[in-house]
């Protein structure tokens, strides 16, 4: 599937490309006092960013040479790949599971805490000796990289090593191509050095060949988000706490919005809960950042307010008389959208693609959003005419479509039967990326004898 195992080179790159990578590195060797004053400026919330400094020097543990060495930047990244990690480990290999960002880390330690075949850590900064510093001890037997993270140095000193570079839950956006520019043009020549690009559909099968990738390395294989593993034990704490939610006739959630969209969306949910009195809330920031400030902003709005983190390690607390529960937790999306009657899932309402509705669709609820869906189109397309999602043009529009649909119980219940449907058709895509990793593997070891 994965190809015939042919080892890629530089010289796929133009020669302009390739003296580009040069300037670059120069250019990012005299950014590093700014990057490490940008670390410390980010560590006033998030502290993780000076932990574990030795690892973006390519110092730091490595494991066992002839891992597959994932690159999962962040928290979303770190969730899609974890299905693919759970069928490599099966399969036998070892992963050196790596990150740009704390909450990445975090999730990776919180999804595999007990499995000595996964090593944790973060990435090395992008910089020519740093990366190779990291192979040379490493000695990965491949590089898996999630979504669409173009990193120069960790592609071209990758390569330069002879190591397969793979990429999976392929991303490259309609959007990308279209604000193409000289160096944009530069930077989407990397993803020529890719052994094998596993995509989601068709569609971005031809952006990957649009950027002069060859066709026999791009492959369509499905959405990694589908294949996600549930542990059991969420859903039954989220519905228990529905359960027991004083008045709880109906919940609204509010996933993963964005600080843009939350002055739009407060007057709109504060609305909605005044003209039902059966209503609640359960609104679940993109960023632990916002926590406090949307938890801060319904106490102010003069709704009660809860949050998830007094109610005790399984969410065996009390509500009381709260309107509105804040998820202020991070690792517990399967807990909280089976408290759901009705999602919405934010950086909609702002131009910002929105966010990951494959979750929600999963666990068959019914999704809404704002205008702003081109990140997520190749899966709210689809799920638009199977009848599980809608996508309304502006916020008015938005709040007069959740107020009738929280109405109906029968049409809610339809989206739903279509969102279980819409999910369950779309399995698969982990198994099929592993099956063409190994077989890559397979060709170079016999190719190599």
């Amino acid at each position: 599937m994965a190809g015939n195992g042919q080892k890629i080179t530089l010289n796929v790159l133009p020669v302009g490309t390739r003296a580009l990578y040069v300037a670059l590195q120069v250019l990012a060797h005299l950014l590093v006092p700014v990057v490490a004053v940008a670390l410390l400026w980010r560590s006033r919330k998030e502290p993780g960013h000076l932990h574990h400094l030795s690892h973006r020097f390519g110092l730091g543990p490595v494991g066992v040479p002839g891992a597959i060495w994932v690159y999962a930047a962040s928290l979303g990244e770190t969730r899609a790949a974890s299905p693919l990690i759970r069928r490599l480990r099966a399969a036998g290999h070892t992963v050196i599971l790596s990150h740009q960002s704390p909450a990445g880390l975090a999730e990776g330690w919180r999804l595999f805490p007990e499995d000595p075949g996964i090593l944790h850590r973060y990435v090395p900064m992008d910089l020519f000796w740093t990366v190779r510093l990291f192979l040379r001890r490493a000695r990965p037997a491949a590089l898996v990289v999630l979504e669409i993270e173009l990193w120069p140095a960790m592609l071209i000193e990758t390569v330069r090593r002879e190591v397969p570079v793979v990429m999976a839950n392929g991303n490259l956006s309609d959007r990308a191509l279209r604000r193409r520019n000289g160096l944009r043009d530069h930077v989407l020549r990397l993803y020529r050095l890719f052994t094998a690009i596993f995509t989601r559909e068709a569609a971005y099968r031809d952006r990957y060949l649009a950027v002069g990738v060859d066709p026999d390395r791009v492959h369509v294989v499905g959405e990694l988000k589908y294949d996600q593993w549930i542990d059991p034990a969420h859903p039954a704490m989220g519905r228990a706490l529905r359960s027991r939610w004083p008045g709880a006739e109906r919940v609204l959630m509010i996933a993963s919005s964005v600080e843009a969209e939350e002055g739009v969306l407060l007057p709109m949910v504060s609305r909605l809960l005044a003209a039902d009195p059966g209503l609640r809330l359960l609104w679940v920031p993109r960023s632990p950042q916002r926590f406090d400030a949307v938890a801060n902003m319904l106490t102010a709005a003069g709704i009660q307010t809860a949050r998830r983190s007094t109610l005790g390690p399984d969410m065996s607390g009390q509500m009381q008389d709260a309107k509105a529960l804040v998820g202020d937790s991070i690792g517990e999306m399967n807990a909280y959208y089976p408290m759901a009657d009705l999602v919405f899932v934010g950086a909609s309402l702002v131009d910002h693609g929105g966010h990951n509705i494959m979750e929600p669709m999963a666990l068959g609820l019914p999704v809404v959003m704002g205008p702003s869906t081109y990140g997520i189109a190749f899966a709210a397309e689809p799920a638009t005419r199977m009848g599980a999602f809608e996508s309304l043009p502006d916020a008015t529009a938005l709040e007069a479509r959740i107020a009738a649909l929280l109405a109906d119980r029968d049409v809610l219940a339809r989206m739903a039967k279509a969102s279980r449907t819409f999910a369950a058709t779309r399995t698969g895509a982990a198994e099929r990326t592993v099956e063409g990793l190994q077989a890559l593997l397979s060709a170079r070891a016999e190719g190599s004898t």
